[in-house]
C-alpha cells in the first residue's frame, strides 16, 4: 500500500498546468485590477481638468485686472464711466483715447489716436466674461466686477482700482 501511495504522489507531481478554478480566479483578479486602474486614471484625469479650468480662470482674472490697472490707474489723465458699462479714458500721452468695454463674452480695449482706431482683446479667448459692471466709488476710486466662466466653472471678480493721475466722472 505504501508503494501505491508513492506512485500516486509521483504521478501528481508529474502533472503540469493549473486547475480551471485557479485560471478563473486569476482572470477575475486581473479584471478587478484593470478596472481599478482605469477608474483611478479617469478620476485623476477629471481632477486635472478641473484644476486646469481653475488655473485658466485665475489667469484670466489676473490678466484682465493687470490691463485695467495699467490703463486706468497709471496711464489715464481722465476717466469717464458711460451708462452702458464702458470705461473711457483720455491718456497722458497726447491725443490717445482708450475705451474698455465688455462685448460677446469678452473684454476689449479700443484705442483711438490721430493715426486710426484699433481694438484688442483684454480677456482670454477660452474664458467667457459675463455680468460686467463698473461703478464709481469716489472721485479717484473705481469698482469693477464681472464673472468668468469656463467649462461649467465660474469665478466672481470684484476689484477696486485707485486712479492715481485721473479723476473719475459718470455719464448720467
Amino acid at each position: 500500500m505504501a508503494r501505491s501511495m508513492l506512485s500516486l504522489s509521483v504521478r501528481c507531481r508529474r502533472q503540469r498546468g493549473y486547475l480551471l478554478l485557479e485560471l478563473l480566479l486569476g482572470l477575475l483578479l486581473a479584471v478587478v485590477l484593470v478596472t481599478l486602474v482605469f477608474k483611478a486614471t479617469g478620476t485623476a484625469g477629471r481632477s486635472f481638468g478641473c484644476l486646469h479650468d481653475e488655473l485658466q480662470l485665475q489667469e484670466a482674472r489676473r490678466h484682465i485686472l493687470a490691463q485695467l490697472e495699467k490703463t486706468v490707474c497709471y496711464d489715464a489723465q481722465s476717466v469717464r464711466l458711460q451708462a452702458d458699462g464702458k470705461i473711457s479714458c483720455r491718456m497722458l500721452e497726447g491725443c490717445k483715447q482708450v475705451t474698455v468695454y465688455s462685448d460677446k463674452q469678452g473684454v476689449y480695449q479700443r484705442t483711438r489716436t490721430n493715426k486710426g482706431t484699433g481694438v484688442n482683446p483684454v480677456s482670454l479667448e477660452e474664458v467667457g466674461v459675463f455680468r460686467w459692471q463698473v461703478r464709481r466709488c469716489s472721485p479717484q476710486m473705481l469698482c469693477v466686477s464681472f464673472d468668468l466662466y469656463r467649462n461649467g466653472r465660474s469665478l466672481r471678480v470684484t476689484q477696486y482700482l485707485i486712479c492715481y493721475s485721473a479723476r473719475i466722472t459718470d455719464d448720467v
